[in-house]
């Protein structure tokens, strides 16, 4: 009872303190008040789960943690966001009203499941699309972890299984704020679904069933699969090895090691071919994946031929966090360190079944790990080919991937190891050791969740005034008056407004300098000069005045040729003069 009185009341908090403006971090600008309440519901969740007897006490536990994650990361809708994502989430908050208006349809987009479950939200409940879509994130959220930990029992299966599972996927290891996200962002939103596929595949080959048999988990892997290939085929194409390495170990094992748990797995050879089939039948009318795998071996032959550099954007964003006073492994230490934690304990795990001679942490783990370690080092190719490829902040998504099954493993791994502690030491001493390790990781991990100073970045919150000013902007545009920002141009905001198939790319940007000197009569056409409040934010406070200084971003308005022609708080509007002007 105290632990749902202190969510309601974290959540009641979190709601009665809507955002008046942009927020730079979500953890700041949210009253202290909500974390206190939520932290005290994520204990009673955790010490009631361990200590519970029974399953529907622990399972009523898990739920209230799971509760509590869920507006944990429905904050930005708790707190009243218009929106929550910049890039890529502004133009495919544009995709989805360029559907819903009929300019064209759901099968012209790469991957259009996400959009189309926002316009389903948006008519089922009846809310504006850029909350539908922030609603999507949440309900993906739930479904990550609820499937991790319903997977991690079928690995290893004891009384503290579940709520390690459960208290695993609450740390939301696969997004790391670099190339995933939990926010609009369709491959992140695609690696949290894909926790639905890995756990009906773990059902599946344990499921005593013959090889062309039907069944309920069949049909529901074959269906999922296909909804995969619609949300993100690249997603399904980092999958595959996870697929085709299950199906060469079963191989394997039916042949060589007929004693071992693998050789009598349902096979998966079928759902591997549906899964297959759909892929290249979905990717057979668009050609984006065939070009990122060219563009990324062609790269990757290039650097260990002695032509290229690996891993460009990393190199460039080191070098501007070094610029701003940080360092490379302390960024690296906040965002990695749960990971490395797990990986650590998967790693002891392996090592383990490796050494294990008379085969009991086989025959407890049913033979599973094996598929985990081909998968991973499948993956770890993968990463390595868009690494060494340059294909900007695509390992780290593949990096997401490896970490849906690291979490489930490690916390496989978690499970045993309290098993094999409560053996040695009395249960109040496994509880606490279980209960400060949780509670330390889960902190690690949850504070980078969301983008905010303490990793260097900025929030990216759209404000509803933002959104109006663009559209107010756009709408009283003067013809041949092109539209230029601060860092990048208002291209994302025009993908938003215009709602067409494709990207906007036509408006750019002014550099520092280019302030410095007078922004008039740098061109010979009169142009508009956008500027919100997150640019300031941004650029004097998350990125500490690294391309624009303070003074220049004030010194805008006050010089000749110059003029501010709308303004609402949150967005501005200047007019630039050119020699032509």
């Amino acid at each position: 009872m105290l632990g749902f009185l202190a969510l309601v009341g974290a959540v009641a908090t979190a709601h009665s303190n809507p955002a008046t403006g942009y927020e730079l971090s979500l953890y700041a600008a949210t009253p202290l008040t909500f974390w206190a309440l939520y932290g005290c519901a994520m204990f009673v969740s955790l010490f009631v789960a361990l200590r519970a007897s029974n399953r529907w006490l622990r399972r009523t536990a898990l739920g209230l943690g799971g509760i509590a994650t869920m507006a944990f990361a429905g904050l930005p809708v708790l707190r009243g966001y218009w929106f929550y994502s910049g890039g890529d989430g502004l133009t495919h908050l544009g995709w989805a009203r360029g559907i819903q208006v009929g300019n064209f349809l759901p099968t012209d987009l790469r991957y259009p499941g996400m959009h189309s479950v926002t316009i389903l939200f948006d008519v089922a409940f009846g809310i504006d699309l850029a909350h539908a879509m922030l609603l999507v994130v949440v309900v993906l959220s739930v479904l990550f972890f609820t499937f991790v930990t319903l997977s991690t029992p079928l690995v290893f299966e004891s009384r503290y299984s579940s709520t390690a599972a459960a208290f695993s996927a609450f740390m939301f290891l696969p997004i790391t704020s670099l190339s995933t996200h939990l926010q609009p962002h369709a491959m992140s939103q695609a690696i949290l679904f894909s926790s639905v596929a890995v756990y009906l595949v773990l059902k599946y080959v344990r499921s005593p069933a013959s090889l062309l048999s039907s069944s309920a988990v069949g049909a529901s892997l074959a269906l999922t699969s296909v909804a995969l290939v619609v949300y993100h085929p690249q997603l399904v194409a980092h999958l595959l090895p996870f697929f085709v390495g299950i199906c060469g170990l079963q191989v394997l094992y039916r042949r060589w090691r007929t004693d071992h748990p693998i050789a009598s797995h349902r096979p998966l050879y079928v759902q591997t071919a549906v899964l297959v089939a759909a892929f290249l039948v979905w990717i057979s009318n668009h050609g984006f994946f065939s070009g990122v795998i060219g563009y990324a071996v062609t790269n990757a032959l290039e650097f260990f031929l002695g032509g290229g550099s690996a891993a460009k954007d990393v190199a460039t964003q080191g070098a501007s966090l070094t610029a701003i006073g940080g360092s490379f492994l302390g960024i690296f230490l906040k965002l990695f360190s749960a990971s490395l934690v797990f990986m650590a304990l998967v790693g002891l795990l392996v090592l383990q079944t490796l050494r294990d001679g008379d085969r009991t942490l086989t025959r407890a783990t049913h033979g599973m790990i094996p598929y985990f370690v081909v998968s991973l080092l499948g993956l770890s190719g993968i990463f390595a080919l868009y690494f060494f490829g340059s294909v900007s902040g695509m390992y780290f998504r593949v990096f997401g991937l490896m970490m849906l099954l690291v979490t489930i493993l490690g916390a496989a791994a978690i499970a045993r190891g309290a098993c094999a502690l409560s053996r040695r030491w009395s249960t109040g001493a496994v509880h606490g050791a279980a209960i400060t390790g949780f509670g330390i990781v889960l902190v690690l991990s949850l504070i980078t969740v969301f983008p905010s100073t303490f990793i260097y970045l900025s929030s990216p919150h759209v404000t509803e005034m933002t959104m109006s000013g663009h559209e107010t902007a756009f709408n009283h545009q003067e013809p041949d008056v092109e539209f230029v920002g601060i860092r990048a141009g208002p291209n994302r905001y025009a993908d938003i407004e215009r709602a067409e198939l494709g990207r906007t790319g036509e408006y750019g940007a002014v550099n520092g300098s280019e302030i410095e000197k007078g922004l008039a009569g740098q061109s010979s056409e009169d142009r508009y000069l956008t500027m919100t409040r997150l640019d300031w934010e941004r650029e004097v406070k998350a990125y500490d005045e690294l391309r624009y200084t303070r003074m220049q971003l004030v010194s805008i308005g006050e010089r000749p040729g110059v003029a501010r022609v709308q303004s609402n708080g949150e967005f501005r509007l200047f007019r630039i003069q050119g020699t032509d002007g």
